[in-house]
């Protein structure tokens, strides 16, 4: 199997702070998001390398907290468990109590901010979230300004596609970089469509950045123990012919109502139509995509939903599969593609630029626009090889 890796943050200080308040919000999730992987990789890779140096913040409702040493490392060791399959049950009894009453008592005592807010400290975030979520949050921990600061950007699409996204998130992403913003940063991004999109966004509002780096992720071959693949996932991939896969939360720029309305057509026209698996959470502003799910008698049976495999189960249906599927209208980066260049799974994706960018050879890249198009690779992928007809790669 696989596990996502990250290339180490440049890090000029003797101290790092880095916010991990997203993934102590996240602690009782059974299973990651591709931000969740990243955010824990990256903080994992820091304590490593700056061990009691690596300090731990904590920003919420109840303040702005300094966290011990111990409780980061625990709630690091706890999430690495649980999300990269390592059995550990000691590191998971920790209560949510505990934390609650360390983030208040540390928010009324400001422990440890003389010794962490200096000049020979680097704030590091990596979730789109923490402290730049708080009101004038950094402004109160580090007034001087003294700390060097690296952002992490997985994408932008909430200021260039707030159509996609729920009405709430592109003022609540805006406020947070305009927090974060008001210094000289490190602007880390994810790819390098990311980083070109950042740059000419960081020009437009005139923030200074000294510097822009591409932290891409990876997939390298792991062998820690994974957790056991489900026996219900099992009988699933036994029992498919053939079927395709589509991974990502469910909703309206993953473009699944394309695939959806694909899937009918076939089951009208054929009685051999292959099978779409379809893994990811149900998401936001998608209500034609659930209504379909739920109540289309034409492909029940024929389309399967998981919204809560594990890494290890997902490489496997993956690698069960014949193809990936990937209709986005806009994506950050796309972690399944990676997963399936690692995997050496076929991949039918849209024609957008961060896929150009890091898709394995003989991709088919096609309008997600083009439903015609997607239809005919789609069937040409199912047929047996005597039947296969010519596909256009762009």
């Amino acid at each position: 199997m696989f596990k996502l890796q990250m290339p180490p943050v440049p890090i000029e200080t003797s101290q790092v702070l880095f916010d991990l308040s997203r993934l102590l919000r996240s602690r009782n999730r059974a299973f990651a998001t591709g931000v969740d992987r990243i955010d824990l990789e990256i903080a994992l890779d820091l304590a490593a390398r700056f061990k009691t140096s690596c300090y731990f913040l904590y920003a919420g409702a109840a303040g702005v907290t300094i966290l011990r040493h111990e409780t980061g490392m625990s709630l690091l060791r706890a999430l690495d468990a649980r999300w990269n399959g390592k059995q550990s049950p000691n590191e998971r009894a920790r209560s949510t109590q505990s934390y609650t009453a360390e983030i208040a008592y540390g928010s009324v005592t400001r422990r440890d901010r003389r010794t962490v807010v200096t000049s020979d400290t680097t704030y590091v975030v990596a979730s789109h979230s923490g402290l730049g979520k708080i009101k004038g949050g950094i402004g109160r921990l580090d007034p001087l300004k003294a700390m060097k600061r690296v952002i992490y950007i997985h994408d932008i699409i909430p200021l260039e596609m707030p159509e996609y996204q729920r009405p709430e998130t592109r003022p609540a992403f805006e406020n947070y970089l305009g927090e974060l913003m008001d210094a000289p940063v490190t602007i880390a991004s994810n790819s390098h469509d990311t980083d070109t999109r950042f740059r000419q966004l960081a020009g437009t509002k005139g923030w200074t950045v000294e510097r822009f780096i591409v932290l891409k992720p990876a997939l390298v071959p792991t062998t820690a123990a994974r957790l056991p693949i489900r026996t219900e996932i099992e009988t699933f991939i036994s029992r498919q012919r053939s079927f395709f896969t589509v991974i990502g939360t469910i909703e309206p720029r993953k473009n699944h109502l394309l695939l959806l309305n694909l899937w009918r057509q076939m089951l009208e026209q054929q009685e051999d139509a292959p099978h779409l698996c379809i893994i990811g959470k149900r998401g936001w502003e998608n209500e034609n995509v659930l209504d379909m799910l739920d109540r289309c008698v034409a492909i029940k049976g024929s389309v399967t939903e998981f919204g809560d495999l594990s890494d290890g189960e997902v490489q496997a249906v993956m690698k069960a599969s014949t193809a990936l599927l990937f209709p986005s209208f806009v994506e950050g980066l796309g972690i399944p593609l990676l997963e399936a260049a690692a995997l050496d799974l076929p991949c039918i994706v849209s024609d957008i630029p961060v896929f150009r960018e890091i898709a394995p050879t003989g991709t088919v890249f096609l309008d997600p626009l083009d439903g015609p198009g997607w239809k005919r690779e789609i069937i040409s992928r199912s047929l047996p090889p005597a039947h296969d007809i010519t596909r256009q790669v762009g």
